[in-house]
């Protein structure tokens, strides 16, 4: 069984920036680092948000949140049916489910894009680590 740590001042502070600036409708959003400068981290900490956003005591923080986001992507999700493609917007729609699944992966610390490298990239990467090795 695992106990819940409880979360700084800080971390609390975190917690309600993040939420606050991801309900945002519209605007310019700050970044992850403005956000922990905003609550007090240092320049370094901010510069490295993961090292505060994948600890288990935001992310238990920022959970029902994720919840309420998971939610509402689904019921988007469900609502892009063929006769609503057909009579509506189908933009609208589609940015609705990607701005929903980027806030919940981001919040809830996983990847929001999909990096490829092609075997040319692979074949220098391996050489250079190679030489490293030597």
């Amino acid at each position: 069984m695992s106990i819940k740590k409880t979360p700084t001042p800080r971390q609390v502070k975190v917690i309600s920036l993040l939420i606050e600036e991801y309900s945002k409708k519209s605007g310019k959003r700050k970044t992850l680092g403005q956000i922990l400068l905003e609550a007090d981290y240092s320049p370094n900490v901010a510069k490295n948000p993961h090292m505060v956003l994948d600890s288990e005591t935001i992310q238990d923080g920022l959970n029902t949140y994720l919840e309420s986001i998971n939610k509402k992507k689904k019921s988007a999700l469900k609502h892009i049916t063929e006769k609503k493609l057909e009579e509506s917007n189908a933009r609208d729609c589609a940015y609705i489910t990607d701005v929903l699944n980027k806030n919940s992966l981001l919040l809830g610390g996983q990847a929001t894009e999909r990096k490829v490298i092609s075997v040319e990239e692979k074949g220098k990467i391996d050489q250079i680590l190679a030489t490293l090795e030597d």
